[in-house]
C-alpha cells in the first residue's frame, strides 16, 4: 500500500530527467495538462492543484481580518494606513522578483530532496507552462509561504504588521491571477496584451529576462527587461517559435 504522500512514477521520472530551466526555451509539443504528482488522488486534488479562483477563497478572508485589525489601532492616520498597505503590495512585487530570478532559476541541486523541491517550485511550470491546475500556486506551496511571510511581518513590524501583511497578500493575489491571465486569457486591452507578451517572452524567448509577474517594475530597476529590439540584438531575429501574442 503506498504511503500517503507517495509521488507518481511520472513525477519521479520528470524530476530525475530535469536539467534545470532552459536558458533559451523553444516552443515544443507538450502535454497541456501535465501529469498527476501525488498517487493519492484526493490529496492531489486538494493540495497538489488549484483552480484559479481558489487563492481568493483562501486569502481574501485573511486580508479582510488583517485590515480590520489594523483599522482598530489607535493613533494611525489614514495616510499611514494606506501607506502600510501600499508598502506591502510593493514588498510583494520585490519578493516575487527576487524569488523568481535568484531562487527558482538556480541550477538543479545534487541532493535529491532539494532537487525535487526545486522542480516542484518552478521546474514543472517551465516544462508544462499551460497546465491550468498549477498556474496559481497550490496549497502545498502557497500556505507554507504565507505562514513564513506572515511570521516575518509579525516579528519585524510590530503593531503595523497586519496592515502591511494585508498589502503583501493583495500583491500575492495579483501575482497569482496575473499569472493565470497571461497563460489563458485573450487580452482585449493594451495593458493586458503587454503583460501577456511580457511573461510569455520569459517562457519562449529567453529565461534570462522578464522575471516580474504582476508588473515589470523590478525588471526595469535591475536591468532584466528586454524589449523586442533588445531580443533581436542579443539573440538575432526572432524565429517562428518566438513569443506569442
Amino acid at each position: 500500500m503506498p504511503a500517503l504522500l507517495d509521488t507518481t512514477p511520472e513525477w519521479k521520472e520528470a524530476v530525475a530527467a530535469w536539467r534545470g530551466v532552459p536558458t533559451a526555451p523553444r516552443r515544443l509539443p507538450q502535454p497541456f495538462q501535465g501529469f498527476q504528482v501525488l498517487q493519492n488522488r484526493v490529496l492531489e486534488r486538494v493540495f497538489g492543484t488549484s483552480h484559479w479562483v481558489m487563492p481568493g477563497l483562501w486569502f481574501l478572508p485573511i486580508i479582510g481580518l488583517c485590515l480590520w485589525d489594523g483599522l482598530q489601532r489607535d493613533g494611525l492616520t489614514a495616510s499611514v494606513t494606506v501607506g502600510c498597505v501600499l508598502g506591502g503590495i510593493l514588498t510583494w512585487t520585490l519578493v516575487e522578483y527576487v524569488l523568481h530570478r535568484w531562487l527558482f532559476h538556480l541550477p538543479p541541486m545534487k541532493n535529491p530532496a532539494l532537487r525535487e523541491i526545486q522542480y516542484m517550485m518552478h521546474g514543472y511550470h517551465h516544462d508544462f507552462p499551460d497546465d491550468p491546475g498549477r498556474l496559481v500556486a497550490p496549497p502545498i506551496l502557497s500556505w507554507p509561504l504565507a505562514l513564513v511571510v506572515g511570521l516575518l511581518h509579525w516579528v519585524a513590524l510590530g503593531e503595523l504588521w497586519t496592515l502591511v501583511f494585508a498589502g503583501t497578500l493583495i500583491g500575492y493575489l495579483a501575482y497569482d491571477w496575473m499569472h493565470y491571465y497571461t497563460h489563458h486569457a485573450v487580452p482585449k486591452t493594451r495593458m493586458g496584451r503587454f503583460m501577456r507578451r511580457f511573461h510569455l517572452e520569459h517562457h519562449y524567448r529567453t529565461a534570462h529576462s522578464q522575471f516580474g509577474l504582476s508588473s515589470p517594475l523590478w525588471d526595469l530597476v535591475f536591468g532584466s527587461f528586454w524589449t523586442t529590439r533588445a531580443f533581436q540584438h542579443k539573440r538575432g531575429p526572432a524565429s517562428s517559435e518566438g513569443g506569442q501574442d
